[in-house]
């Protein structure tokens, strides 16, 4: 069995490099844990929508995200547990009136992120704002910003900090506002589909335990 892990351009958490192969955060626990479970996958790297589109519509059977993702939860099985999770954050250029909650961006320019649930927040988003744009990537969102097409931008933290630091720069501020757990996410069009998320939870867990033993032991030297 080969799972078709889909997912979307987001570095450093994943992306596909020039050798086909996946690279960052998620990919480490995707190759970690197919290696203790036995399991197979190749990656498959999409635009915003059109993974959501592809997980849905079948043509991908495995995900690494927020539950929100899925259209009809009963055609899929979610690991038991989160195996990641991300900080959902409010950038804005320095200048612009602070803000420190999703209810302060009401009457707000918003820079939203294309095809993105935002764990089931982005309804609210829409209706509080004066004005919503989409784009599809962070460092879109960030030149956005950086042109004044909107004023606060909907992100994912460790994804932003790393498009402010490659385009170096340094004027903006943000606030946590909520974190946001990423669960193995298993079609049930691949047969044994329980069976077979019991072997991914227990790669993830082997391919945990290892890291935590490398790091200890890092650290003691």
């Amino acid at each position: 069995m080969v799972l078709q892990w889909g997912f979307v351009y987001m570095p450093p958490l994943a992306s596909l490099g020039e050798d086909g192969q996946a690279q960052g955060t998620l990919a480490d626990i995707m190759a970690g844990t197919s290696l203790h479970s036995g399991i197979a996958y190749e990656p498959q790297e999409f635009p915003n929508a059109r993974a959501i589109y592809s997980l849905n519509a079948h043509k991908v059977n495995f995900a690494i995200g927020v539950k929100s993702l899925v259209k009809n939860p009963n055609m899929f099985v979610f690991s038991a547990f989160p195996v990641a999770t991300m900080q959902l954050i409010i950038v804005w250029r320095q200048g612009t009136e602070r803000v420190s909650s999703v209810d302060d961006l009401e009457g707000k320019r918003l820079v939203l992120l294309t095809g993105y649930t935002y764990a089931g927040l982005r309804t609210k988003f829409e209706k509080i704002a004066k004005s919503a744009i989409e784009v599809e990537t962070h460092d879109r969102a960030i030149g956005a910003l950086k042109l004044k097409r909107g004023n606060y931008a909907l992100l994912y933290e460790t994804a932003s900090t790393y498009s402010i630091a490659l385009g170096k720069q340094l004027d903006f501020e943000t606030q946590v506002v909520s974190e946001v757990d990423l669960y193995f996410t298993l079609n049930k069009t691949v047969p044994d589909t329980e069976q077979l998320m019991q072997r991914l939870e227990a790669g993830f867990l082997s391919y945990q335990t290892l890291q935590k033993i490398s790091t200890d032991e890092t650290i003691i030297e």
